[in-house]
């Protein structure tokens, strides 16, 4: 009976030690940095979990401002006239048209008008015309592309910037911008006093409202496009004659007589011509000195055409171009006669209005005392 009570004790604290571990064991297991690491711990460890990346910092220059929007490329209003020259028109037309739309213009209008060599009429020369449009800020790219298949004579492009209205909403736009960042981020502070919370709100509603009464106090307005006329041509024919109409010339030559005859002799003369664009003057008249003192002096009036070899340029060198051509018409040499006479010549020069000729004509002098003759001279014309 003495010893009952300390057993009891015994058994009881017995069981209570084995369910306190029962219970108590899994939590000092599974949350030992839970329940004892410091406050500062379990800060760092949250935003080393769950933090995102911090955002990269803008570049400086990405600040929009009323200024810059205003006077991008793109608001520019720009308009003007190009013309250049290519020996292969053709394909210069067709590689431009291309150009254009590889850059994102368009091309509203398109002439091309063809000549071929072959024709005559050399005031007409092969052109290309075109109207497009492209932004401005690709207009040294068609200038650059113009400037390597082409040459460029005539380049005539102003630009201004967009108008001062626009200009003028950009930079409201700006500032109602920058006043509703301002006010998102006063708001965002939790610390803020309720009544200036209050008028905050109350302006950033009015600046949206505004926004909403006039939407182009947001709006792009400044886009603009280049409208260009392009001009392509084949070169111009060098004009010989320096648009002369007509053209005069002052000849000297040598009349041999009698070449298949007897008696033969030697004449002196000179004389002046006129007529159109033609290697052989349309009409001549030529006075030829009398060989001795019992003789008379003697004088040709004839008419005159002649042509150009295609084979060797067709007349359109400015130099050394052979022609032929043929005279019919009167002659008094101590008789009379009918004169008729083929005509073989170079033009040795023949630019800017100015011609210089050497030429033989082997001559038929056709009358009562018929004979033959050839005459050799050179002569010297202006187109007027």
């Amino acid at each position: 009976m003495t010893h009952r009570p300390p057993f009891l004790w015994s058994s009881l604290l017995l069981a209570s030690v084995t369910l306190g571990c029962a219970s108590g064991g899994p939590r000092l297991a599974s949350a030992p940095v839970a329940a004892y690491a410091t406050p500062a711990a379990r800060e760092a460890t949250a935003s080393v979990v769950s933090a995102p990346p911090a955002p990269a910092a803008p570049p400086a220059t990405s600040t929009a401002t009323g200024f810059t929007d205003a006077n991008t490329d793109n608001s520019l209003i720009s308009n003007g006239n190009i013309s250049a020259t290519s020996e292969n028109l053709l394909s210069v037309a067709s590689g431009f048209r291309r150009e254009v739309y590889r850059l994102g213009g368009r091309v509203f209008s398109e002439q091309v008008h063809f000549r071929a060599e072959s024709e005559d009429d050399t005031r007409n020369t092969s052109t290309a015309i075109y109207r497009i449009k492209i932004l401005p800020r690709l207009l040294p790219d068609i200038l650059d592309w113009l400037g390597k298949h082409s040459t460029i004579t005539v380049q005539e492009v102003s630009s201004i910037v967009a108008m001062e209205s626009e200009a003028d909403a950009s930079i409201v736009r700006a500032d109602v911008q920058a006043r509703l960042a301002k006010i998102e981020l006063q708001l965002a502070d939790p610390t803020l006093d309720h009544q200036y919370q209050a008028a905050l709100e109350q302006e950033r509603t009015k600046l949206i409202g505004a926004v909403i009464a006039d939407p182009n106090a947001l709006a792009d307005n400044t886009k603009r496009v280049a409208v260009l006329e392009i001009r392509l041509e084949a070169p111009h024919p060098l004009d010989l004659y320096a648009n002369g109409i007509l053209f005069g010339q002052a000849r000297g030559s040598v009349l041999g007589l009698g070449v298949l005859g007897q008696s033969r002799g030697n004449r002196i003369g000179g004389g002046v011509g006129i007529g159109g664009h033609s290697p052989v003057s349309t009409l001549e008249v030529m006075g030829y000195s009398a060989p001795t003192m019992d003789s008379h002096a003697g004088v040709t009036v004839s008419l005159g055409f002649g042509g150009y070899s295609k084979a060797f340029g067709g007349g359109k060198r400015a130099s050394m171009n052979p022609y032929v051509g043929g005279r019919l018409g009167y002659a008094y040499l101590e008789a009379n006669y009918v004169a008729v006479a083929a005509e073989l010549g170079v033009e040795i020069v023949k630019q800017h209005g100015v011609m210089w000729t050497v030429s033989a004509r082997p001559m038929a002098l056709l009358g009562s005392s018929s004979q033959a003759a050839v005459e050799v001279g050179s002569s010297f014309g202006l187109a007027f």
